[in-house]
């Protein structure tokens, strides 16, 4: 065993909450994404947009806050 970590580099195991973090901030770009390409095709982005995108990042930056 040893002879085939030999040189090897090492990580420890993603803690259990890391998954679901990386999907909020996936979620998050992927809002960004759309409200940028609707503000840019027709020169405004709704309310609603936005403000869905601002409370998702409020979400992930409580998360991000609370687990790191």
């Amino acid at each position: 065993m040893r002879a085939l970590v030999m040189g090897a580099e090492l990580h420890p195991r993603p803690c259990t909450h890391h998954a679901d973090l990386l999907r909020k901030v996936a979620g998050l770009c992927n809002n960004a994404n759309q409200l940028a390409h609707r503000a840019n095709s027709t020169g405004v982005a709704g309310q609603e947009s936005v403000d869905r995108m601002t409370a998702l990042a409020a979400e992930v930056y409580r998360n991000v806050k609370e687990y790191w």
